[in-house]
C-alpha cells in the first residue's frame, strides 16, 4: 500500500515536535509520506523522524491570522500531493496517536475504503476536562483514514461549498465501504500553546474534571508530556 499522511499545522511547534515523537514510536515501520501543509509565521520545524518517514513541507499562498479557519483551505493543498491510489491518514498537530494506531488502521483499510474510531476522546490539558463523544454515524478527522472513492470525495469536500465540519460530512456523503471501530488509540487534545483551536474541547463548559487521572489512564506515560500546560501543578 500507498502510505501518507496529511498534517496542517501553523504555529504549533510544541503539538509538532510531540505528534512527531508519536510517529516515530508508531508499530507501523514501513515507509510513510508526511505531507504538512504549514501556513503561519515563522514557520515550522520539523523534528527528526525515524528512517523511512519522507516529509513534504507545503507553505501555501497565504498566512493564517487570527479569525481565520484554513483546515479545508490548508487539507486542499495537501491533497494535491497525494495521488489517488494512496491510504491517507489525517494526522492533527495536537492530538495523541498511540503506537498501535496505524497498524490496526492498516488491517481495516484493506477492506473498507473509510474507517475512523467509533468514540472520540477530548482532554484539554490546560483545564484538565475531558469528554467522550459517542459517535454512530462519524469518527472525528483527527482519527480518519481513506483511500478510493472516500479520498477522491474528501478531495471534493474540501474544494467545495461544505468546508466547515468536514469530519461529518465525509462520513455523510460517502456511501461506500466503511466502519467505525474501537480501537481507543487517538485521543484529541486541546488547550496546546499557540494558535488557537476549533471545536467544543475549547469552550468553558467543557466536559468534565479529571478527578483519577483519566489521560494517564488513556495513554499511560504519554500523559506526563502535557504536565507543563497544565493550570493546576
Amino acid at each position: 500500500m500507498n502510505i501518507y499522511a496529511l498534517t496542517p499545522t501553523g504555529c504549533r511547534p510544541e503539538g509538532m515536535a510531540l505528534l512527531a515523537e508519536y510517529l516515530n514510536a508508531q508499530t507501523y515501520r514501513g515507509p510513510l509520506k508526511w505531507i504538512i501543509v504549514d501556513d503561519c509565521k515563522p514557520e515550522t520545524r520539523i523534528p527528526r523522524l525515524r528512517e523511512g518517514i519522507d516529509v513534504t513541507v507545503i507553505y501555501p499562498g497565504w498566512t493564517w491570522k487570527a479569525g481565520m479557519n484554513t483546515q479545508a483551505a490548508c487539507m486542499s493543498a495537501g491533497l494535491d500531493k497525494v495521488p489517488d491510489d494512496a491510504v491517507l491518514f489525517i494526522l492533527e498537530d495536537d492530538d495523541i496517536y498511540l503506537p498501535d494506531y496505524m497498524k490496526t488502521a492498516l488491517k481495516h483499510i484493506r477492506l473498507y475504503e473509510l474507517i475512523g474510531e467509533i468514540n472520540s476522546r477530548y482532554y484539554n490539558v490546560v483545564t484538565e476536562h475531558w469528554q467522550i463523544l459517542k459517535g454512530r454515524f462519524h469518527s472525528s478527522m483527527a482519527a480518519t483514514v481513506c483511500r478510493g472513492d472516500a479520498l477522491k470525495l474528501l478531495r471534493d469536500i474540501c474544494e467545495g461549498p461544505m468546508r466547515k465540519m468536514l469530519d461529518v460530512n465525509l462520513w455523510k456523503q460517502f456511501n461506500g465501504a466503511k466502519k467505525l471501530i474501537h480501537s481507543g488509540n487517538v485521543v484529541g487534545i486541546k488547550g496546546l500553546p499557540g494558535r488557537p483551536g476549533i471545536g467544543v474541547g475549547h469552550r468553558a463548559n467543557f466536559g468534565r474534571m479529571d478527578t483519577d487521572n483519566t489521560l494517564k489512564n488513556w495513554v499511560g506515560d504519554y500523559a506526563e508530556n502535557y504536565n507543563l500546560f497544565r493550570v493546576h501543578k
